[in-house]
């Protein structure tokens, strides 16, 4: 059983290039499916429009860290990340964004 998902990081790294971590936590060393989603916006809290997925099988541990790259192709003020995992987490998933630099919202 996954026990919790976290984004515990996301940051801009340049113009249209973002990085994240995602840790997961399992309660044995089965297999887990880490769903990745991106995304952009101009709201903050809502997730926006989907900007890329990448999907990670891991297995054998109890504690996994993914460091994500993504190439940001969408327009917005916020970029979003989301985490999540099959089966899912006890805490259901985690999404953070980040306040890009030099933006405004009209």
């Amino acid at each position: 059983m996954v026990t919790a998902v976290s984004v515990t990081s996301l940051r801009q790294t340049g113009v249209t290039t973002a990085e994240g971590t995602v840790e997961v936590t399992t309660d044995g060393t089965g297999p887990v499916t880490i769903h990745i989603e991106w995304f952009t916006g101009d709201e903050q809290g809502v997730a926006g429009t989907p900007d890329g997925s990448e999907t990670y099988q891991r297995e054998g541990a109890t504690r996994y860290t993914l460091s994500l790259a993504h190439d940001v192709r969408g327009a917005g003020c916020y970029w979003g990340l989301r985490a999540s995992t099959s089966p899912a987490a006890s805490d259901g998933g985690s999404l953070q964004q980040v306040f890009i630099r030099r933006c405004t919202i009209s």
